[in-house]
């Protein structure tokens, strides 16, 4: 497609893909304040994780609805609501008074969000294509790990005055609305094989195999944002202003592997790529689990971050390359419920074993599983689609 103003377009779709990593991460250093001011509540340590991961499971319940949504009626309409629901849905923890409140709230930001996110992808595959396609989704990617590190640093600063201050951040998405009516325009609709003028859509098997990768990957790697603040509050007496700055340098640092993605891609397969990233996330993660003071903490999450970085952009190109447009709305709509179904399962997963052991354990453990994991993707190497 062509626009007056290409680089405009641009911005506009990396500003409201910011707008996903928001959703959980600018809160993360409010949690153990939360913790501590819900304490009476039965169940509060494992509640006060849900605040930041709930949204996850409302994304992966009506991402594929979104996905349907814009397929059949155009992108630009929903991508508007969707921006509104989460502006209003997002800073509801300003005044909500009570965890299951804002638990409900939360729920509301992760409809948004699974709209958004769906969308950004779908309007990407439709704008470009080849090497320009490639090399957008890594600068996408990065982009909304460098922007994680801005709303996680915001976010700390903000909930050592107050743990309700970084939900401030979410109307952000209320000047993402005129930027998206002025610059963004509905791609239009190509001649499809169909039944009553309804698209025949068959999610293809190749498919399947990028949504388990991904909702392995984000479900390992939300363990930061996760468990991370944690871990901190145990080896070391810093504030959630520190915590925020190093959960900020793991997202900075995935944030430079996702701007390089394209130039492992354009050597590597799919299959390696995973590989690779879970074999660097289980490296991190050992070196997490020995980490003994807060300076210790920044060596395994610049590990882990690193090989984080390449899960979004490869899942992304992969599926976005493989489906047509008529169909691109639903294949990504369940991508987007594959990552933040692993965002949301991440803590149910890992945490009955911290629970048995330790939250340095847990991280060990883990990185073992992701060794064996590595070894089968790189076993499996195969190109999974062509985007040459």
């Amino acid at each position: 497609m062509t626009f007056k103003n290409p680089k405009l377009v641009k911005i506009t779709i990396l500003f409201i893909s910011m707008m996903t990593v928001m959703a959980g991460a600018t809160i993360a250093p409010s949690l153990p304040e939360m913790k501590r001011t819900f304490i009476d509540l039965e169940s509060a340590d494992t509640l006060v994780k849900l605040v930041l991961t709930i949204p996850g499971l409302f994304i992966a319940l009506t991402a594929p609805f979104s996905g349907w949504i814009i397929d059949r009626f155009g992108r630009i309409r929903l991508l508007v609501s969707m921006l509104l629901l989460y502006a209003v849905a997002g800073s509801s923890g300003l005044y909500l008074n009570t965890l299951p409140e804002i638990i409900i709230g939360r729920a509301f930001l992760g409809i948004g969000v699974g709209g958004i996110m769906t969308t950004a992808v779908a309007l990407i595959g439709d704008y470009f294509e080849g090497e320009e396609r490639r090399k957008f989704l890594g600068t996408q990617s990065a982009i909304m790990a460098f922007s994680g590190t801005v709303f996680i640093s915001t976010g700390g600063f903000l909930a050592d005055i107050h743990w309700r201050y970084p939900f401030l951040i979410y109307g952000l998405a209320l000047l993402a609305v005129p930027l998206v009516l002025i610059y963004l325009k509905e791609p239009e609709k190509t001649p499809s094989n169909s039944v009553d003028g309804v698209p025949e859509v068959k999610i293809p098997s190749i498919a399947w195999t990028v949504y388990v990768l991904a909702f392995l990957g984000m479900a390992v790697f939300y363990m930061m944002p996760v468990q991370v603040p944690f871990l901190i509050q145990q080896i070391s007496d810093v504030g959630n202003t520190a915590t925020g700055l190093a959960l900020a340098f793991a997202m900075f640092v995935a944030g430079t592997t996702s701007y390089n993605y394209p130039r492992f891609k354009r050597r590597l397969t799919h299959y390696q790529i995973y590989g690779i990233s879970f074999f660097t996330i289980g490296v991190g993660y050992t070196v997490l689990s020995f980490a003994d003071s807060y300076e210790m903490v920044f060596p395994g999450l610049m590990i882990a971050g690193a090989g984080a970085g390449f899960i979004m952009p490869n899942s992304n190109l992969c599926l976005v390359t493989l489906a047509s447009p008529e169909m691109r709305g639903r294949i990504l709509g369940l991508l987007t419920t594959f990552i933040f179904m692993g965002q949301f399962a991440s803590p149910l997963m890992f945490q009955p074993v911290i629970n048995m052991t330790s939250i340095s354990e847990g991280f060990l453990y883990l990185s073992l599983v992701m060794m064996v994991l590595a070894v089968i993707s790189l076993v499996r190497n195969k190109r999974l689609v062509s985007d040459h």
